[in-house]
């Protein structure tokens, strides 16, 4: 008796009018599924902002207006992230932001779908370089009546972030940079479930903040690894770390987290050829400057970013 083939598998690869370009991927079994999207674009972005003054009410048409100040961004490009948001009442302010990011698409993803013979375990495997690099300063200092404050840095399912809550006195001081070279990924099924897979980015996330708080701090972060977890349907913490603080506290942290990853169809003709260059340690800022698309026509990458986010 023959048995009948369960295992689905579902591709498409969209552009969608703004330019991105979309890989959405399911493989489906009778009792389990596996799923990986994937976005990116062809892009080179800057943006700077900078504010100073009071939060104070004003009078319109004879009535008075609450002081309020409020601030969001949020960027997302293939997996790396960014997001900021401020919120604060009455008081005296002063902001600088500065993102640069820069990514690109033009590559194909190489997609190959393989079944040994004698067997019935069937593999999907996934070779993409859409790289991304993005980089980010802020400066922050207010005396009100309170001002809460978030960031969040993620970068293909690790992340760092900050949330500092109920402040009358704040001020904070922060950079991170991200980068994403390239992303493996593999995935084994049989008709009746999915056996393992693994999402491998070549990646790197260095962030580091400097804060005095006056009211509430919570700090987090989490690295997780490339072994998907088929009973959670999830990729498990390798490393995480969550901190609470109540009061005033003069605050600062630097953590980096980086994963490297062969590709065996790269060769010296690939987008970044300086990998295969003998480097020696240099400053990000000398070497590269603020624009995130020197990053990726390097001689070769710095073997160390304290001097940038340290």
């Amino acid at each position: 008796m023959r048995s009948e083939l369960l295992v689905f598998f579902a591709i498409l690869i969209l552009v969608s009018n703004s330019g991105a370009t979309y890989i959405a991927t399911e493989v489906g079994t009778n009792t389990s599924s596996w799923y990986l999207y994937r976005q990116s674009l062809d892009i080179d972005f800057n943006y700077s902002s900078s504010v100073e003054g009071n939060i104070t009410p004003v009078e319109f048409h004879g009535r008075s207006l609450i002081s309020y100040h409020s601030n969001y961004e949020e960027i997302t490009d293939n997996d790396v992230r960014l997001r900021e948001r401020t919120n604060a009442l009455e008081g005296k302010f002063r902001s600088e932001d500065k993102v640069n990011l820069w990514s690109n698409d033009d590559d194909d993803v190489d997609i190959y779908l393989t079944k040994p013979s004698g067997t019935n375990i069937f593999e999907l495997t996934y070779f993409e370089e859409w790289p991304v690099s993005m980089t980010a300063s802020r400066s922050l200092e207010y005396t009100g009546k309170q001002i809460n404050d978030r960031d969040f840095e993620g970068n293909n399912r690790d992340f760092v972030g900050s949330n500092l809550l109920y402040n009358p006195v704040l001020s904070k001081e922060s950079r991170s940079i991200m980068w994403l070279e390239r992303m493996n990924a593999t995935v084994q099924a049989t008709d009746d479930a999915i056996l393992g897979a693994e999402f491998m980015p070549t990646k790197y996330l260095g962030y580091t903040i400097s804060t005095q708080t006056t009211g509430i701090a919570d700090l987090s972060y989490k690295q997780t690894s490339p072994q998907y977890d088929v009973k959670r349907r999830d990729y498990p913490a390798i490393n995480e770390g969550e901190e609470r603080y109540y009061g005033t506290y003069d605050l600062s942290r630097t953590i980096e987290m980086r994963s490297t990853f062969e590709n065996n169809t790269a060769t010296e003709e690939n987008w970044l050829p300086c990998l295969t260059g003998d480097c020696t340690r240099v400053s990000f800022q000398t070497q590269y400057g603020e624009n995130g698309a020197a990053l990726f026509n390097c001689s070769c990458y710095p073997l160390d970013y304290s001097e940038y986010i340290g």
